[in-house]
């Protein structure tokens, strides 16, 4: 799959994208909402990790934005957050809502789901 992994945290995205690439996958990462989407203009991506706290452009703007594209298959969106709490808007906006920190494991079951199914019901995974 194609993974686009979004986060400022340099040290979480360069992990993501490695273990993501040794597990088989094609990562990129973007350390802003504004680069994830000049990213997701340029390319298709099946998966989407999308860190909610980010400079300028936050993680919900960004998501917010792939339901406003008709035109291109929107890939699945999975939000990582560190807050505790999250809301019906992350419902409507993300696929899966992720709790930082998360597991490989649960890691392993996102990446099994965007494969089987880009429109599965959010969840909370720890």
């Amino acid at each position: 799959m194609n993974v686009l992994v979004v986060d400022d945290n340099e040290f979480v995205a360069d992990s993501l994208v490695f273990l993501l690439d040794c597990i088989g996958h094609r990562a990129v990462m973007a350390p802003d909402g504004e680069t994830a989407l000049e990213l997701l203009r340029a390319g298709a991506f099946d998966l989407v990790l999308l860190d909610e706290n980010l400079p300028g452009i936050n993680g919900s703007a960004v998501a917010l934005s792939l339901l406003d594209r008709p035109v291109f298959p929107r890939p699945f969106v999975a939000s990582m957050t560190g807050d505790s709490d999250s809301n019906a808007e992350f419902a409507r906006l993300f696929d899966v809502c992720l709790q930082k920190p998360f597991s490989l494991e649960t890691l392993l079951r996102v990446l099994e789901d965007a494969r089987r199914d880009s429109n599965a019901s959010c969840l909370l995974a720890a």
